[in-house]
């Protein structure tokens, strides 16, 4: 199995929260799929950021895909998360038209959290 196949970060450290993780250990378990968007963002940053001298707009992209990174290897690799991924699209496309969306907080309240 190649590093890019595995769950798992190259050198075998695993960030836990991921919190932490540098951009190389997030592309590292990133379907493939996923790794050349993840490309294509992080060398925009990267643009953006030496045309700026801003580096926020590099910090929120990893951000954005260390979530990507924790999802897949919390679903159990590339094939948890494409399988995570179909059922979402599939949810939302046999969502009635017009239903209405109810905001993250009313639901947490709804439940009592």
């Amino acid at each position: 199995m190649t590093a890019a196949a595995s769950s798992t970060p190259p050198g075998g450290r695993y960030p836990g929260t991921w919190a932490d993780a540098s951009p190389a250990e997030v592309r590292a378990v990133l379907t493939p799929e996923s790794a050349a968007e993840f490309d294509r963002q992080w060398r925009e940053a990267l643009s953006r950021a030496a045309d700026t001298y801003d580096l926020t707009v590099v910090h929120t992209c990893l951000e954005a895909w260390r979530r990507v990174a924790r999802v897949t290897v919390a679903a159990g690799g590339h094939d948890g998360y494409r399988s995570l991924r179909s059922a979402a699209t599939t949810a939302l496309e046999d969502r009635e038209p017009g239903t209405s969306r109810v905001p993250w907080h009313e639901v947490r309240g709804d439940l009592g959290l």
